[in-house]
């Protein structure tokens, strides 16, 4: 076995520090249904992590909004943003992409940022279409 570099977790002050900007899909791992799409500043995994335990509806989404979310088995797929886009702006047009509108006006969307969400589309549908069908997006 090799160790690799460490992957450092940044608390300061008693605060888990944002890691990256991040896009993300929750999708039924058995039907391929888009249950969740968020974007956060924190790692994907600690992400996931208050979505399912926190009892604060703002930071337990999933668990406060997917129905059955406990009894389902879920995938959560993450995209890294390239720091030159927003992740709210990518978040509503990635729901908006998911949900069949595939052609926003110039003036919704940069190029930069279309093309990001449009690469993030197409992988999150393939991921759905290996599963057997693909849903809507939620969240």
């Amino acid at each position: 076995m090799t160790i690799g570099q460490p992957w450092i977790v940044a608390v300061r002050r008693g605060r888990v520090q944002p890691s990256g900007s991040w896009i993300y899909v929750w999708a039924d791992a058995a039907t391929g249904d888009i249950t969740y799409v968020g974007a956060t500043p924190y790692d994907p995994a600690l992400r996931t992590h208050l979505h399912l335990e926190s009892d604060d509806a703002q930071l337990g989404r999933v668990r406060a909004t997917v129905d059955g979310y406990a009894e389902r088995d879920l995938d959560v797929l993450a995209f890294a943003l390239p720091a030159d886009i927003e992740r709210a702006e990518a978040k509503e047009l990635l729901k908006r992409r998911l949900g069949g509108d595939a052609s926003p006006s110039p003036t919704e969307a940069s190029t930069t940022l279309w093309r990001a969400v449009n690469d993030v589309a197409r992988a999150v549908e393939h991921r759905c279409s290996e599963i057997d069908g693909c849903g809507r997006a939620g969240g």
